[in-house]
């Protein structure tokens, strides 16, 4: 015979109290995909600087998207969402007009090609991904038809 005392009930599963360490918040992915290409961006750009491409002693092009990124990853909403795929757009439209990239893919050494192929599908990966990322996130209610 078991004993009484020792034999409690079993709870279903979603009735459970949370404990507080398990609310861990939970990243969307258009939010993954986007840190991702703002990291990728700084690490592209960090390899052109180390193939000997000339930039400045703090490069914007860092200092922004870790900026950016590391909103994101604190509070991720649309505001910061909406923040990066400015910082895409803004650092895309720049790669695109300077004539710095066509020369990086035009120069025969490999790690500066692969690094501003890199930085370019960065680019479209944070533009996509910040743009997801901004409409789930829905907008403000005042906005919606």
């Amino acid at each position: 015979m078991e004993n009484a005392q020792n034999h409690r009930p079993r709870i279903p599963q979603d009735e459970l109290p949370e404990h507080p360490r398990d609310r861990r918040p939970v990243r969307r992915p258009g939010v993954v995909v986007t840190l991702a290409s703002l990291a990728l961006l700084v690490l592209s750009i960090v390899g052109q600087i180390a193939a000997g491409a000339d930039y400045p002693a703090v490069p914007p092009g860092i200092v922004i998207p870790v900026v950016s990124a590391t909103l994101l990853a604190w509070r991720p909403n649309r505001w910061t969402a909406g923040l990066a795929l400015a910082v895409g757009l803004f650092i895309g439209v720049g790669a695109v007009v300077t004539p710095s990239t066509g020369d990086h893919l035009s120069s025969g050494d490999s790690l500066l090609i692969a690094s501003a192929a890199a930085e370019l599908l960065a680019l479209a990966g944070t533009v996509v991904a910040g743009a997801v990322s901004l409409l789930r996130f829905g907008l403000p209610k005042e906005v919606r038809v």
